[in-house]
């Protein structure tokens, strides 16, 4: 397994990525009108425009395949809040996904350290990553050290999502960034 810093041509096969994940993370929290409205040219354009602008944006390969992707950089402000902590955090992790038949492989927590890894690098002190609310990987970013700071209501295909916040100290960032294991 790599992980490295997604390029131009790895576009198609990340918005592969991302429908199929959602597709087997969201039945049942998400509307299942937008899980069959996603498509591989709408998520090939937002996935363009992440890595056009200069965002942290990492992928996981395995097998020459890439198996799943982490992408954030600066917070992004959100509105209606329960308490805006999240908010006050520098960095955000604004997507970490895996295909299914690749989780409890470590895959996952590499991506996430490489992307602690560099948002320290950026000089972020701290990062949040919102989560629905009944997405099972909640207990993930718990396990990784996130205190839960924040919740909020996400609009999708007009229905409300439960989505909370978990924020990451310099502290808990640094740790994860040492523990990557040096390339060679």
């Amino acid at each position: 397994m790599t992980i490295r810093r997604a390029k131009q041509e790895d576009i198609e096969a990340i918005a592969a990525c991302h429908i199929q994940s959602w597709r087997e993370t969201y039945p049942g929290i998400m509307p299942q009108e937008k899980l069959e409205a996603m498509n591989i040219t709408a998520s090939m354009r937002n996935w363009q425009y992440t890595l056009d602008q200069e965002q942290v944006f990492l992928v996981a390969e395995a097998s020459s395949t890439i198996c799943g992707f982490a992408a954030g950089g600066d917070n992004r402000s959100n509105q209606d809040c329960e308490t805006g902590i999240g908010d006050s955090c520098s960095a955000e992790l604004g997507a970490l996904y895996l295909i299914q038949k690749f989780q409890g492989l470590g895959i996952g927590r590499a991506l996430f350290e490489c992307f602690c890894k560099e948002v320290l690098a950026l000089g972020h002190q701290n990062m949040v990553v919102w989560v629905a609310q009944q997405n099972v990987s909640c207990g993930f970013y718990a396990h990784m050290g996130g205190e839960l700071v924040d919740k909020k209501m996400l609009k999708v295909i007009n229905t409300s999502v439960p989505v909370i916040a978990y924020r990451y100290s310099s502290e808990i960032l640094q740790q994860h960034a040492i523990h990557l294991k040096p390339k060679g």
